[in-house]
């Protein structure tokens, strides 16, 4: 009777205390993100003193009283994953002590796991067959660098599943997606719900092909030009070639 009230008690504190979650997608794609597992264990101490002892910027020496590996060590890994895009250090102003702190902040490992998770989204719509469209984890994966380029940033998982959705429930195919990218960064206009709008015109004008794009803006442009005459035809046309060629090299994928 005392073994099993020793165990209740011993169950109950343990839940109490709390645990630290831990994404197990984390688990599966540390490795593909370059990380090893001493880094990822100093992840997850810097959650918990986060979660469980509301220090968002613990120091080299608190950290290295929990893991097997000196202070030193801990800041040099530190160091490392800040490169890697994992940890950033955030600069905040505390309105409550009326001074500036810092913080570790996670939203660099949160947008590379999302591009993991987009991936396996894509990998999972490919096996389960849902659309006849084929697309796969390589292509995804391509789409993805042209327009994070052209961005000049990482997606949002809203903006990796938009893309991924105009693929399979659209049914758009990745070239006219990146015809529509090119598009967008001629016009300067950088954004998914413009180039959303110029599938959705190709669409209702039945246009499925690049050929079909091209003599569609050509027409557009011959309605334009008796309009407005041609003056600025040219430094929009050497614009345009500027970025098809930026954008042009993710076509060998696919083509």
């Amino acid at each position: 009777m005392t073994d099993y009230s020793l165990y209740v008690k011993f169950t109950s504190e343990l839940m109490v205390n709390g645990a630290v979650t831990l994404p197990n997608l984390l688990l599966s794609s540390y490795k593909k993100m370059g990380l090893n597992e001493t880094e990822l264990l100093l992840l997850i101490h810097l959650w918990r003193f986060e979660q469980e002892e509301r220090k968002s910027y613990p120091t080299p020496k608190e950290l290295s009283s929990y893991m097997t590996i000196s202070s030193d060590e801990i800041q040099e890994l530190l160091a490392g994953m800040i490169e890697k895009k994992v940890l950033t250090v955030e600069h905040i102003y505390d309105p409550n002590n009326q001074r500036w702190t810092d913080r570790f902040s996670f939203a660099g490992l949160f947008d590379q796991l999302m591009e993991h998770w987009a991936l396996l989204k894509a990998q999972q719509l490919e096996s389960e067959k849902k659309s006849g469209l084929q697309l796969s984890a390589e292509v995804a994966q391509s789409l993805f660098q042209a327009f994070e380029e052209e961005f000049g940033r990482l997606l949002s998982p809203f903006e990796s599943n938009q893309i991924l959705e105009w693929c399979y429930k659209d049914k758009y195919s990745p070239e006219l997606v990146l015809e529509a990218l090119r598009k967008a960064s001629i016009r300067g206009v950088k954004n998914l719900k413009y180039i959303d709008s110029i599938l959705l015109d190709w669409s209702k004008h039945n246009i499925s092909s690049l050929a079909e794009v091209e003599q569609y803006e050509l027409q557009f442009q011959a309605r334009q030009q008796a309009k407005k005459g041609t003056s600025k035809g040219k430094s929009l046309e050497r614009k345009e070639e500027e970025i098809k060629k930026k954008i042009d090299k993710y076509k060998d994928v696919y083509m």
